[in-house]
């Protein structure tokens, strides 16, 4: 009999958070009837079997990956594997219980060689918003320390109204990987470390976009802080990995034909820390069963945020693709 990991984990698409989590309400409620109690089990037993058949028909793709709804491929070698979106959706709905909007847009997932979603590992979420072009002109004047502290404040703002929700307030820490764009791939990789309520580790969120002519395709790392240096080592494989075919790359672009979008490389980057949106949009939802997070990008919310973006251009530049270091134990304590 397969057994899941209950340990709890981050997991994290780019973009706006849904929060999937039991409501600390539930931690202290009465003790559950006997009908709640077979309904529990039911559920159980349901997901032990969903797992069991997945794992013995889960179809783990390898080499070059076609991501259709893209235009794109993505060259995983043979240190990960692919999963397609069908399979993807089980994963997150009928073993992980997630509410099935969860699934909705992801085109795969991504494992690395050798683990699959029962164990305690990170994974990868695969998907593609249609923003049409995102500039990068403003990569080298985006102040992401002004940025931090703004999204930490957000964070703050927000965590007594969600507490009183009966939900986890998540408070972003520090970047574990400050924004680092690539102007000749156009890739743009970052990662926040988030404090959630009465969890014994932080959660760690990794982002991998990469940018084309009518879109942006999405690789967004689950894993724990535990994980870092192995995510990390993941993130700088997976930001080269991926590429639009012909006509669809970034370098494609018609200023004279195609749609633009409202934001730049910043609002990719700020959208990762608004919890307030997907609230507003109704997306908060309880996971019954293991204690994971689910964090699902809405890139294009941001739109409505062009204010707020707009004051945190003009400062600090972003790293150069080869200045990715492992944060610094001044940072770690900080």
């Amino acid at each position: 009999m397969v057994k899941l990991s209950r340990k709890s984990s981050a997991l994290a698409l780019a973009g706006a958070l849904m929060i999937a989590y039991v409501p600390a309400a539930t931690l202290h409620a009465a003790p559950p009837s006997a009908a709640t109690t077979a309904a529990q089990d039911d559920v159980q037993a349901r997901q032990r079997a969903a797992t069991e058949k997945l794992l013995k028909d889960l179809n783990r793709q390898t080499g070059t990956i076609p991501i259709a709804a893209a235009k794109a491929e993505l060259n995983l070698g043979d240190r990960y594997y692919f999963v397609g979106p069908e399979q993807s959706r089980t994963i997150l709905v009928d073993i992980w219980r997630n509410p099935p909007a969860a699934a909705n847009g992801v085109l795969g997932m991504v494992f690395p060689k050798g683990k699959s979603f029962a164990d305690d590992t990170w994974s990868a979420v695969i998907t593609y918003e249609d923003t049409g072009y995102v500039s990068d002109d403003d990569a080298k004047t985006i102040d992401y320390s002004a940025m931090l502290a703004d999204m930490r404040k957000s964070d703050e703002a927000q965590a007594a109204d969600t507490r009183a929700q009966g939900y986890p307030a998540g408070i972003l820490q520090r970047w574990a990987q400050s924004p680092t764009y690539d102007g000749g791939k156009h890739s743009l990789v970052w990662a926040r470390d988030i404090k959630f309520d009465d969890t014994p580790e932080d959660t760690l969120n990794y982002d991998i976009r990469l940018l084309g002519r009518e879109g942006v395709l999405s690789m967004n790392i689950l894993a724990s802080m535990s994980q870092l240096d192995e995510v990390r080592e993941a993130a700088k494989t997976f930001a080269s990995v991926g590429s639009f075919k012909s006509g669809a790359r970034y370098v494609d672009y018609n200023a004279a034909t195609d749609r633009k979008a409202e934001y730049g490389l910043a609002g990719l980057v700020a959208a990762g820390g608004a919890a307030a949106v997907a609230k507003k949009v109704g997306l908060l939802a309880v996971l019954a069963k293991f204690g994971k997070f689910i964090l699902i990008g809405l890139v294009a919310a941001f739109a409505a945020f062009r204010n707020f973006f707009a004051r945190l251009f003009g400062g600090e530049p972003v790293l150069e693709a080869s200045e990715w270091e492992a944060p610094s134990d001044e940072d770690k304590a900080g």
